[in-house]
């Protein structure tokens, strides 16, 4: 009865020590705390071999991480950790899910009639970590545009957002646009008072250049009047006259000036 006894113990243990060698073989010390890690596109992928695996510290110096094939752009990589000849899989996913912040210059803008606004001039201090591109923002037909004219005079509400290159969109925020009747006169320059001697040509539009803020060059528009006698010295005036598509005109007068050159003696 004894002998039966001490065999039943021996063959507890030896089963005992059966499993406890079985799993040790099949069960690594090394197990990845899960097979997904999800990561913000801008910030930093962890590249402590403790970040990914659950393991005591003697066991995480002998586990070798590769994420040679991860990258900081949005998409799905694969890594892997080995732990002496077993190697385990895992996936890293970048995703960017962040919508992207920012604020106005200003809530309310003064502008002419004619006048094209770029959305991005309007605002400040975007927050993002990919490319932005900034938009006027029709809320009714989800129409974007990067840039707009205002050919109407009055006061209306435009909304503007930020959109990322990965389709997050901020917020809108609301501006106030104020359309003025252009009062801006047009700039004539090149007119400057001039001496010229008898006998001698002049062409009054040499160099005479008219610029409007809002329709740019508008040189043909220019209108000359009087006359300069070259041959009878004195004084002549000559005024120039432009106006733009709004009605603000402007006028130069250019004083001219015919010398009679005396003629030295030699006697």
């Amino acid at each position: 009865m004894q002998n039966k006894i001490i065999v039943s113990v021996l063959g507890f243990f030896i089963l005992v020590d059966t499993i406890l060698i079985y799993l040790a073989l099949t069960i690594s010390p090394a197990k990845l705390k899960r097979n997904v890690f999800t990561f913000q596109y801008g910030q930093d992928i962890p590249t402590e071999v403790s970040e990914y695996v659950n393991a005591n510290g003697s066991v995480l110096e002998n586990v070798k991480l590769d994420l040679s094939q991860v990258s900081k752009e949005v998409g799905k990589y694969k890594a892997s950790i080995t732990y002496f000849n077993e190697t385990q899989y895992f996936e890293i996913v970048v995703q960017d899910t962040i919508k992207p912040k920012f604020q106005l210059k200003k809530v309310e803008w003064h502008i002419q009639v004619g006048e094209t606004l770029e959305a991005k001039d309007l605002i400040q201090n975007i927050e993002d970590f990919s490319k932005t591109h900034v938009y006027f923002y029709n809320e009714k037909t989800q129409e974007k545009s990067e840039s707009k004219n205002f050919p109407i005079e009055g006061t209306q509400i435009e909304r503007i957002i930020v959109e990322d290159k990965h389709g997050n969109q901020s917020s809108a925020l609301r501006v106030k646009i104020v359309v003025e009747k252009n009062k801006q006169p047009p700039v004539i320059n090149g007119i400057d008072d001039i001496e010229i001697q008898v006998g001698e040509t002049i062409d009054l539009m040499s160099g005479v250049k008219a610029k409007d803020d809002l329709e740019g060059d508008i040189t043909s528009r220019i209108i000359v009047s009087g006359h300069v006698d070259n041959m009878t010295p004195g004084i002549y005036e000559i005024m120039y006259t432009v106006s733009d598509k709004d009605g603000n005109t402007t006028q130069v007068i250019r004083k001219v000036t015919v010398i009679e050159v005396e003629i030295e003696d030699d006697n």
